[in-house]
């Protein structure tokens, strides 16, 4: 499991496609964030929930990575950890 800490610059909805067919924006269940972090720009795209929904601009969160039976998995969640600079 890697966790890395950073700072959400940017959020968006992204383009999703169901049968090769556009969804409209608001049939998309996807959300990305554009984070900094010590080793520089990262853009997380997840599947929006309940948890990442309230992750706003200038939050710090902490991005959570890790390998499951050979499947990549990616989480996000803000940061409730010491002070960070």
């Amino acid at each position: 499991m890697n966790k890395t800490i950073g700072k959400v610059i940017e959020i968006y909805i992204p383009e999703q496609y169901k049968n090769n067919n556009l969804l409209d924006i608001m049939n998309r269940t996807n959300i990305t964030f554009k984070i900094m972090t010590n080793n520089g720009l990262k853009e997380v795209t997840v599947e929006q929930n309940e948890e990442n929904a309230m992750i706003m601009k200038n939050d710090l969160v902490e991005i959570i990575e890790q390998n499951i039976s050979g499947k990549n998995f990616v989480d996000i969640r803000l940061y409730g950890g010491e002070d960070y600079e």
